[in-house]
């Protein structure tokens, strides 16, 4: 699926929680990991002379330290059979790291969402915000918190919304459930302002005592079902699509805000990766920082496979 991964990192243990994660995947796949880091010059700011010519100038053992630390990983993954080098980068971070991704050729990009470095800025830093504003790649976050489980990726969340983009991140959960022979958990929000609601059973048709009076008095009893049934339909289309292909399937449909839905579709499901785009029709359609991706990394303490499709206005999820 994914034939080259690479992972930024900078020394700490925070930066290497990802690690445990990408061998899990690349175990079940033949894939080529390259660990990387970004090598800082000797000093970072200087007085330059115009008169003569000027190179930046980086300390012999700080690189030496840097290769050593990289090839003390690229061997651990050796000894256990799997395909591992290293690749040294200078230059601003962020820069450094896109130009590698462009180098290997790299299909996955994986980092932890805390480090020692510009990586340590949390999700919002100048590295991780900088890196996914340029980046062509998918690109795997996890927390630093985040528990690795030997039998991960067992149950992948898909939020959906109805839009084509969202559904960009569907060829990406089936190849991981392929490797893992996972079951694939759909989830669609119908956006409200309300408490969140869960219908329980998706094949049941639904009627308007099915949905809560609250709602109907906000948006109207009839255009509120009509979004609720269509929603319903959509997932169960999926549903059955997939199902076609071969997988394990299950719909999960909400009405109430996006954020609490998902989480709670992903705690009450135990969800071991959530796969979604970064831009869609929906809440998750506010780039990088919008107010449900961001809400999912803040709450939920598991791996997030984000998946960056191109620009889209921001909309209303439903």
């Amino acid at each position: 699926m994914y034939k080259k991964i690479l992972i930024p990192l900078d020394g700490s243990e925070r930066a290497e929680a990802v690690i445990p994660h990408v061998e899990n995947l690349v175990k079940h796949d033949e894939t080529k990991v390259i660990f990387a880091q970004v090598v800082e010059p000797a000093s970072r700011s200087a007085v330059l002379d115009s008169e003569k010519e000027s190179e930046v100038q980086f300390k012999p053992q700080k690189v030496d330290k840097v290769k050593q630390y990289l090839t003390s990983w690229k061997n651990k993954f050796q000894a256990k059979g799997l395909s591992a080098e290293i690749l040294l980068l200078s230059g601003v971070a962020v820069n450094a790291i896109l130009h590698a991704t462009e180098f290997t050729q790299a299909d996955l990009l994986a980092m932890t969402r805390q480090g020692r470095t510009g990586l340590a800025k949390v999700f919002y830093g100048s590295v991780a915000s900088g890196v996914f504003n340029r980046i062509k790649c998918p690109l795997l976050l996890v927390s630093s918190e985040t528990e690795v489980n030997l039998l991960t990726n067992n149950r992948i969340l898909v939020p959906l919304d109805g839009s084509k983009r969202a559904e960009a991140a569907l060829p990406h959960a089936k190849g991981v459930a392929k490797l893992y022979n996972a079951q694939i958990i759909l989830v669609r929000v119908v956006r409200t302002n309300y408490q969140t609601a869960v219908f329980d059973n998706l094949e049941q048709e639904l009627d308007e005592e099915d949905v809560s009076e609250h709602i109907f008095r906000s948006l109207g009893k009839h255009q509120e079902v009509g979004r609720i049934k269509d929603a319903r339909q959509y997932l169960l289309d999926w549903q059955a699509s997939l199902q076609e292909e071969g997988f394990e399937v299950e719909g999960t449909l909400l009405s109430g805000r996006p954020i609490e839905g998902i989480i709670q579709v992903a705690q009450e499901t135990d969800a071991d990766l959530i796969a979604m785009t970064s831009h869609g029709q929906t809440g998750l359609a506010r780039v990088f920082y919008g107010d449900v991706a961001s809400g999912i990394l803040n709450r939920a303490a598991r791996p997030l496979l984000l998946i960056r499709t191109g620009e889209t206005p921001v909309q209303n999820f439903a």
